[in-house]
């Protein structure tokens, strides 16, 4: 089993990234399921898998650019990743892919396919590289000159009740906008991209997050975070651009509501209780562990095993 690079050896939580804390707030027993015992549902979801293709593809392009492809090669090159990455080989002893072998990715869903995620892959950067310049914000370059693009971190989180903890995760990339520094995120919804859906992540504790973590660890006075979302639909993809921005004093409480939750982290670690959040349990279309949780406690572990698959245990390090 391979060392677990963000806990302690008595398996106590040190490096935490947003999925983490998110998870936590959410319900500490969800986040034992979850980040803690690795329990997953057997079909990962293809909001995940779409997500996070689109994500690495556009984030893959400007990598490309900034080091020295024209934008013609930056997207023939992340478009074949995004077709290898949804296209299922059959493998070898080994786990290695056989080549000329193996079938599409089929997703089940209506409108978020193998086919309407390069679609808007392509259409994203069209818009808002290709087409109209103005869109492309440009790019931040950090103290030794490179870009600031595919930015792993972890940073010194300042606790009042634990030492050396980090905060930990990835950005995309970090842009000028006008007069401020922001980062820059993407995300994917099936539903119309309004004002009221940029509201969701006012209080989000992973835009909160980039915008310490640009602070912090790389000591650049990020003002906020700007999201590109993308509206898939079955004829068409639709992009609009929302603005995220954080104030010292936001970011501040935040800080202080993330220690809060972290130390509480530590107490259910040092008892050995994740008491259930009952008042989430129909949140996101009704948690997945929400029939586990009603057995008795007695018999939950075989009905964990039997409905789920279990992976290894979140580890924020190693995912950066």
């Amino acid at each position: 089993m391979p060392k677990l690079l963000s806990f302690t050896s008595s398996g106590q939580q040190f490096a935490w990234d947003a999925t983490s804390i998110s998870n936590f707030m959410r319900c500490p027993r969800y986040y034992q399921f979850v980040n803690l015992q690795g329990w997953q549902p057997v079909n990962k979801s293809v909001h995940l898998i779409f997500g996070g293709v689109y994500a690495t593809a556009l984030e893959h392009f400007y990598k490309y650019l900034a080091d020295g492809a024209t934008p013609e090669e930056a997207i023939r090159t992340v478009v074949h990743e995004a077709l290898l990455a949804t296209w299922h080989h059959e493998l070898d002893d080994n786990g290695h892919a056989i080549s000329g072998t193996g079938t599409a990715w089929d997703s089940g869903h209506a409108s978020k396919t193998r086919d309407t995620l390069i679609r808007t892959i392509v259409w994203y950067l069209d818009q808002f590289y290709l087409s109209d310049p103005t869109l492309d914000l440009p790019l931040v370059h950090l103290d030794d000159g490179s870009p600031a693009v595919e930015l792993s971190f972890a940073v010194p989180f300042e606790s009042k009740h634990s030492k050396d903890i980090l905060y930990c995760g990835h950005m995309d990339k970090v842009v000028e906008y006008n007069a401020d520094i922001m980062v820059m995120d993407q995300k994917t919804t099936g539903a119309a991209v309004t004002a009221y859906f940029f509201e969701q992540f006012t209080l989000d504790v992973q835009m909160s997050g980039y915008t310490y973590a640009a602070t912090v660890g790389y000591d650049i006075p990020v003002k906020g975070v700007i999201i590109d979302a993308a509206q898939i639909a079955v004829g068409f993809s639709r992009f609009g651009r929302g603005f995220v921005p954080r104030s010292k004093a936001n970011l501040e409480e935040w800080q202080i509501t993330v220690d809060h939750y972290i130390e509480q982290a530590r107490i259910a670690h040092d008892s050995g209780f994740y008491p259930m959040n009952t008042s989430s349990c129909n949140d996101y279309g009704g948690c997945a562990f929400r029939k586990i949780c009603q057995r008795s406690p007695e018999h939950r572990a075989n009905f964990l095993a039997g409905d789920f698959v279990q992976r290894p245990r979140w580890d924020p390090l190693e995912r950066r």
